[in-house]
């Protein structure tokens, strides 16, 4: 029996599949729309960071308008929650990760300086007032966008990792970032709308209608 047509033809077959298929770094062969894009791997990595840099921030902004000094309930409230979304969102990324069989092996930086600091250009130090601290926020929201998007294009040869940064979180940044833009029309409108003395008397009623829920 002549196998020579049959191995020629097994040899086509291998061929043909190993333009289909990756090998995984832990060993093993997949489809190679089950493997993943290092260059696409390596954005969500180091942008993980910058999750859990913008959630530190709330948590930062929060502390600040907390205090009995300034007694800002509403917006403290707020900020209390953003945090936990920008780490919700980390969380997230590091369960993708874990769901591809991907190593993170960054050790995530926490500095005071990273804090303080969310490396926005121009950046400046906190003033407590509602309205800076809505403008902030909306920076830090705007970066943070753009950031993502960035990883959107280093995953455009990764579909699954594109969808998930698409949908939900880029869905929830474009919304966060419209409540915010909303909420500080709404401020403003109320501020231009009373005296110089009443501007303060608006800023805290502006707060309690963020205490309440009814902005934001």
């Amino acid at each position: 029996m002549n196998f020579t047509p049959f191995l020629v033809f097994l040899a086509l077959v291998a061929g043909a599949l190993a333009d289909f298929s990756c090998t995984a770094s832990g060993g093993g062969e997949f489809p190679k729309t089950v493997c993943y894009d290092d260059s696409c791997t390596n954005k969500i990595v180091s942008h993980i960071q910058e999750e859990f840099n913008a959630a530190f921030k709330y948590l930062y902004m929060a502390s600040k308008l907390g205090q009995y000094t300034v007694a800002r309930p509403g917006i403290t409230k707020f900020l209390l929650e953003s945090a936990s979304e920008e780490r919700s969102h980390a969380m997230q990324m590091l369960d993708y990760l874990d769901t591809r069989g991907i190593s993170y092996p960054n050790e995530y930086n926490f500095a005071k300086s990273q804090v303080e600091n969310f490396g926005i250009p121009g950046d400046k130090p906190l003033e407590t007032g509602i309205e800076n601290v809505l403008k902030k926020s909306i920076e830090m929201e705007i970066h943070v966008t753009n950031l993502i998007k960035g990883v959107i294009d280093s995953c455009s040869n990764d579909f699954h990792a594109a969808d998930v940064f698409t949908n939900p979180i880029l869905d929830e940044q474009h919304l966060g970032l419209r409540k915010l833009q909303g909420a500080l029309q709404t401020l403003k409108a109320m501020k231009n709308a009373a005296t110089e003395d009443e501007k303060k008397v608006a800023e805290y009623f502006f707060d309690l209608k963020l205490q309440k829920g009814e902005l934001l």
